[in-house]
């Protein structure tokens, strides 16, 4: 009786685990293990195996220069929205530290952004960009059609992506520095550290650990972002797609608009590699730059 309460005690755990084994097991790691094994097979319309194709599936897709195109632009797209975000975040969250009592409002109003769906941020950010009656180009005074210049095209999207995700960011770094002592604070400004330098060498190594987290996220969102290329594109907002096309657009479009799915399957396990090293190293910044307490 002893010994079967024992193992029970044991496997307890696992039994509060098994609705996210078998939820992850299911429509995380077994498609992902299914479009890698796919990828080295030739596959027909709907994704039946047929023939073994080794790397040739690879090859043809890197050879594609839209595919080149998308990867050029997803780095692009990753270099310019996830550090904005979480920089913008940041000096947000340094602006609301101090608890007041108008500090409801204006949290508010910064953790905003995360509550907007990405189809309606993508309208609104349309109209904003519109070369003939949107708010941009009537402020800057240009007439910069934003969407389809080769130039432009893929920071105009960034920037809809640093949007939407500043509130997120928000509220974990604003936790962050929360999270400092008062008394650390209040120290570094009777030694008469600039408000630069107590950020530089106080605050930000403290919230490190967030810092890391964020970028972290930011970078694999950034890596497989598709939605707001495809929400455009259906919306007829875009001449070309080329400019700011993705690899995940690029998959999704081999696989749901051409039933290519050999092209689709090499595309995604090619978009999990670059992303996979690229978040390995970050993580090499974890060993050097994040300080736990």
């Amino acid at each position: 009786m002893n010994t079967s309460h024992g193992i029970f005690k044991k496997l307890e755990p696992l039994f509060y685990l098994l609705p996210a084994i078998i939820f992850f097991g299911v429509f995380t790691y077994y498609p992902f293990i299914r479009t890698a094994f796919s990828s080295f097979f030739m596959v027909d319309s709907m994704g039946t195996i047929k023939a073994p194709a080794g790397f040739e599936n690879y090859t043809r897709v890197l050879s594609d220069s839209k595919f080149l195109i998308s990867i050029k632009n997803t780095m692009l797209y990753a270099l310019m929205a996830a550090p904005l975000s979480i920089i913008t975040a940041l000096l947000l969250a340094l602006v609301a530290q101090k608890r007041r009592t108008a500090s409801p409002v204006y949290e508010t109003m910064f953790a905003l952004t995360m509550a907007m769906s990405m189809s309606v941020s993508a309208m609104i950010f349309r109209l904003a960009y519109n070369p003939t009656i949107g708010v941009l180009n009537y402020v800057l005074h240009t007439r910069i059609n934003w969407l389809n210049d080769s130039f432009f095209a893929m920071p105009a999207i960034s920037m809809i992506s640093v949007w939407m995700n500043i509130g997120y960011n928000f509220i974990f770094l604003l936790a962050g520095v929360r999270g400092i002592s008062n008394e650390i604070l209040e120290s570094t400004e009777l030694d008469g550290a600039s408000f630069f330098r107590k950020t530089v060498s106080i605050i930000i190594p403290m919230i490190s650990p967030v810092l890391f987290f964020l970028v972290c996220t930011s970078l694999a969102k950034s890596m497989t972002m598709s939605g707001l290329v495809l929400i455009f594109t259906n919306t007829g907002a875009l001449a070309t797609t080329a400019n700011i096309e993705t690899m995940i657009s690029y998959m999704y479009k081999q696989a749901v608009n051409n039933f290519n799915y050999n092209d689709a399957y090499a595309a995604a396990m090619i978009a999990f590699v670059i992303t996979l090293v690229l978040i390995l190293l970050s993580f090499r910044f974890e060993k050097k730059g994040v300080y736990y307490k």
